[in-house]
């Protein structure tokens, strides 16, 4: 039996921070080598969510949602996009295993009374004259995604001595900009139940609340604001998801770690989705050199092709990450605007492949397929059939051919889902991407 875990995150067509920060406890999960793979999926970015299990070879894999809160991402989407029966899923001689939120376990209780308690103690305002606002995202297409914000609130209402408490919410009533109406305290803490610092708690979220971006702490309509960070961004928040994982079943590699006694951990490096791994390997050696998008690869480097001579070595896979994601942020990892400059000495073949797979996550397991013949392709029907939220829209959309020329003309993936066939050596993609669904969805709307 081989094993895997997946983070479930939601990813951002804006912000790296959102999908950053799930990356980050995938370089620290595959370093502790706990499984056998370790990757992340999305439903902004890539890999997607109905995608990534293709990415991997393992015949255990959990999936651990990166989410604050039960509600529409974790109870409807993911498991139609995944095809989650429920806790456990058995399919194709593979056990998938859902675990619980991030909410279902004290872990986030905790760090939202440190954030309350520590804005107190910054502000020096006295608890009874100090309101707090805990902020959710929430949406209105499912009740049960506010149910862990109130909770929180009624939490801080039980245990610390303020004045008063109340939730409010990004999507979902009462906004964020009524926290104003509902509180009259002097001195007024902000806390967003948010994991990371994306573009919901770096900009709307403060946007809503009077203040500007980055700002902390502020004069707002005669009262004053007090903003702390997210409730996700502490490294221990890994040890929360390894519990998680832990509770839904997941096989362990922790005796086997403490039996070795290894002195050392692990590398992020290791541990990648293993699908197609070895026949990108081959091809490599047997070539000598490849190009794979806009990669060239020799069995001791990977550079970006036709850079010859790179300014800047990069040995781990966060700083590749963010060199060729963030600078400018780049949504669509396999877009045709990959930045050079670079190169990763290569020290071992599976090396190779986890470089490929940091630039291009996703992209090794769907190359490999369309060279053997066996790659699985989604029809844009049978892609907005899965559909239940503004994606539906799209249902019958015929006007594809001038999108698909507009999006996946600037990607490195050929639009194999579109024609039905790609080139041999080409990177093929098996169906529209949810950056090509929103473009399309807004040319609908702007049709309507």
């Amino acid at each position: 039996m081989s094993t895997a875990i997946v983070l479930a995150g939601h990813g951002s067509h804006i912000s790296p921070r959102t999908a950053g920060l799930v990356w980050e406890h995938v370089d620290g999960l595959r370093a502790l080598g706990l499984v056998d793979e370790v990757t992340a999926a999305f439903w902004k970015e890539a890999p997607s969510f109905h995608q990534v299990l293709r990415s991997l070879t393992a015949t255990d894999v959990t999936i651990v949602p990166l989410f604050t809160a039960q509600g529409y991402f974790t109870q409807t989407v993911i498991p139609a996009e995944m095809g989650l029966a429920g806790p456990l899923t058995i399919r194709d001689g593979r056990t998938i295993r859902y675990t619980r939120t991030l909410s279902e376990h004290p872990y986030l209780s905790q760090i939202v009374r440190q954030r309350v308690q520590g804005a107190l103690q910054a502000s020096g305002a006295p608890p009874g004259k100090t309101a707090v606002a805990i902020i959710g995202h929430s949406t209105r297409r499912n009740p049960e995604s506010r149910r862990a914000t109130e909770a929180q609130a009624r939490l801080i209402r039980a245990l610390e001595p303020v004045a008063e408490v109340v939730d409010v919410y990004l999507d979902d009533s009462p906004a964020i900009g009524e926290v104003y109406a509902l509180t009259s305290a002097p001195t007024l803490i902000a806390v967003p139940y948010f994991l990371a610092l994306g573009s919901h708690t770096t900009q709307d979220v403060p946007g809503e609340l009077g203040l500007e971006p980055g700002q902390t702490s502020g004069q707002v309509r005669g009262r004053k604001v007090y903003y702390t960070p997210p409730v996700g961004v502490e490294q221990s928040l890994r040890e929360v998801i390894i519990e998680l994982a832990r509770d839904a079943g997941t096989p362990l590699y922790e005796a086997r770690n403490e039996a070795q006694n290894q002195a050392q951990d692990g590398s992020a490096w290791d541990h990648c989705p293993a699908a197609g791994r070895d026949d990108l390997i081959a091809a490599v050696h047997e070539a000598g050199q490849m190009s794979f998008g806009q990669l060239l690869l020799t069995p001791h480097e990977v550079r970006r092709n036709g850079h010859e001579q790179p300014l800047e070595t990069l040995t781990d896979p966060a700083a590749l990450r963010a060199r060729v994601r963030e600078q400018p942020f780049r949504p669509l990892a396999t877009s045709a605007d990959l930045p050079g400059g670079w190169r990763v000495p290569v020290s071992d073949p599976a090396m190779l492949h986890a470089v490929v797979e940091t630039v291009y996550p996703g992209a090794v397991a769907d190359w490999a397929a369309h060279r053997r013949g066996t790659l699985l392709l989604e029809t844009l029907a049978s892609t907005t059939a899965r559909q239940t939220g503004m994606y539906r829209a799209l249902s019958g959309y015929a006007h594809s051919a001038d999108m698909v020329a507009r999006v996946c003309g600037a990607c490195v993936r050929h639009p194999t889902w579109y024609f039905g066939h790609s080139p041999a050596e080409a990177i093929p993609c098996a169906e529209a991407c949810n950056l090509w669904m929103t473009k399309a969805l807004e040319a609908v709307v702007q049709r309507e």
